[in-house]
């Protein structure tokens, strides 16, 4: 390769022609991210099943003052036909009316069942899920959020006809709806990166979620690995700690269909942005070190790239051709990865945000993650002292 790029650059030499290969060789490993990782669920064929047995469903909710939110998406929720399943709902310790509207709805409503907790405690969260897994009668549990918005049957059969023995957690999409708010906009399109990330590293073979909403697991694995034990302290993620600790390639199915993405109706806040950073941030400090040295060669390969980009441009304009035709190609490929993916998942109006996004996280990133870990540390300096 040095004697093509001598042969066509005759001045290209020395400490410059070192960081151009660097950087070819980053170009190439940031290429085949894209297609093997970024772009790899369009090639997956759609998993077609001749089981005619369905395998019931517990559908899991945990909440906390959410009066309106049951009374608007509770009732359809509770109504879907052709489908065998139970929803399991858990009061934590609402304030407002929210468990005398659930009373209310148990007896008109035979699949549904409920319990509270009763008392202020740590961790409640974490605690109200264990006791809504607790409380069910099918082996299939699926987390969805109070704030889900029309579910249909069709979202519902997508999940129990891959829910079959070979499988131990079925994984599907959970955006928010479209409004014309900024922050809504952010937020989708961080919550769409994060999911292809997820989707990723699970076909390659390096499994992580980053939500356990819309997420279907087997309970047995819950509680084979003890259920939260130690991991209870964290405050940033929940049921995604525990799946992550079981989900294997092999036994996971992607749903990647319009019918099996749940979207909700949440009035988003920076605050909602930022917790969705810190639960990623903090999920992977909680995994293997085989996946988080992945993550961050991964992370580190994409700074690196992208820096060594603007200097060698700085450093070396007359290669400009060379660095049009590397950038048509890369990004006409993520142009059409994006928009494909967007499409399948029936995700509008964040088709160029998107590009932007994932050019600019990682830089953000690293400036966020060392400002969180030094709150953090802050925190517990404090509260220690």
């Amino acid at each position: 390769m040095n004697q093509i790029i001598q042969q066509l650059y005759p001045s290209l030499k020395g400490a410059a022609l070192f960081l151009f290969i660097i950087f070819f060789v980053l170009y190439l490993v940031r290429l085949l991210y894209l297609f093997l990782f970024t772009g790899r669920i369009l090639f997956q064929k759609k998993r077609i099943t001749g089981n005619n047995t369905r395998s019931p469903l517990s559908l899991i909710l945990t909440i906390r003052n959410e009066e309106e939110m049951l009374m608007n998406n509770l009732p359809t929720l509770l109504t879907i036909d052709g489908v065998d399943y139970e929803v399991v709902v858990v009061d934590d310790f609402s304030q407002d009316n929210s468990y005398l509207v659930l009373g209310s709805y148990k007896k008109q409503y035979r699949r549904l069942k409920i319990s509270s907790l009763n008392q202020e405690t740590r961790f409640s969260l974490k605690l109200s899920q264990n006791i809504a897994l607790k409380a069910t009668n099918y082996e299939w549990v699926l987390p969805v959020p109070v704030s889900i918005a029309e579910p249909k049957a069709e979202w519902l059969l997508s999940f129990v006809q891959v829910l079959n023995e070979k499988n131990n957690v079925v994984a599907g999409f959970t955006s928010i709806e479209k409004t014309n708010n900024f922050l809504n906009h952010i937020y989708r399109v961080g919550n769409y990166w994060l999911f292809m990330k997820s989707t990723g590293y699970i076909l390659n073979g390096v499994p992580l979620v980053y939500s356990d909403e819309n997420i279907a697991f087997r309970k047995q694995k819950y509680f084979e690995i003890g259920g939260y034990g130690t991991k209870i302290k964290e405050p940033y993620a929940n049921l995604e700690l525990l799946i992550n600790s079981f989900i294997r390639k092999k036994t996971t199915s992607i749903l990647f269909s319009p019918e099996s993405v749940v979207r909700k109706k949440q009035d988003i806040q920076w605050k909602d942005y930022f917790d969705l950073l810190k639960k990623s941030f903090r999920l992977e400090r909680h995994l293997s070190p085989a996946k988080r040295l992945f993550l961050v060669t991964d992370e580190v390969s994409q700074l690196l790239f992208l820096s060594l980009l603007i200097f060698l441009i700085i450093l070396l304009p007359e290669l400009w051709i060379v660095y049009l035709i590397m950038f048509v190609i890369k990004i006409t490929g993520h142009l059409l990865i994006i928009k494909m993916t967007l499409n399948r998942l029936r995700e509008p109006k964040i088709f160029i945000s998107s590009l932007v996004y994932g050019t600019i996280i990682p830089f953000f990133n690293l400036f966020y993650r060392w400002y969180f870990n030094y709150r953090s540390r802050k925190s517990r300096w404090r509260s220690t002292g």
